[in-house]
């Protein structure tokens, strides 16, 4: 459906494999960003699902899991990342930052893979605990030294600092 050749539909996923962004591709190859767009989603959709739909199963097992959140481009809307803490690969990836996306991870890997997974490394967002503590009570919930360290800072560094503004003022 794109107005272009083979070979430039074929240079434009080359392109997009090597890592580059779709501006930069874009201007590489003369195509308009939405095109690229198009072509990188139709590549990345044959090389993640089977039917277009439906997710590839995880082929390798991760014994550790990493997950956290983050905001997209206009704030006031979530997507949760979970990562192989091992290789850094990104295992799944999803809109909103609730426990349904953790229960749609665990649903797509399934029991036997979870069963495999020691601990979970996440912020203190507590619906992410909670999800995997509900389906896999003995699985280890680890909180990361960032995030203890700016709680603690929030909590209890900013009301000591407060206090003796007040007590010196």
């Amino acid at each position: 459906g794109y107005r272009i050749t083979k070979p430039l539909k074929e240079y434009t996923e080359k392109l997009l494999s090597y890592g580059l962004t779709l501006k930069a591709v874009a201007w590489l190859t003369g195509l308009n960003k939405m095109t690229v767009k198009s072509i990188h989603k139709s590549l990345l959709l044959s090389k993640f699902t089977t039917d277009g739909k439906t997710l590839i199963k995880l082929e390798r097992q991760a014994k550790y899991l990493v997950i956290d959140e983050f905001k997209l481009h206009d704030g006031h809307k979530y997507a949760t990342t979970i990562i192989d803490w091992e290789n850094g690969y990104i295992l799944y990836l999803a809109h909103g930052k609730k426990k349904a996306v953790v229960f749609e991870f665990m649903d797509h890997v399934g029991d036997e893979w979870m069963s495999n997974v020691k601990a979970v490394a996440c912020d203190m967002n507590s619906d992410f605990e909670e999800a995997f503590k509900e389906r896999y009570p003995k699985l280890d919930i680890i909180y990361d030294r960032f995030h203890i360290i700016k709680n603690f800072n929030d909590k209890v560094v900013s009301e000591i600092r407060k206090d003796e503004q007040r007590r010196l003022a």
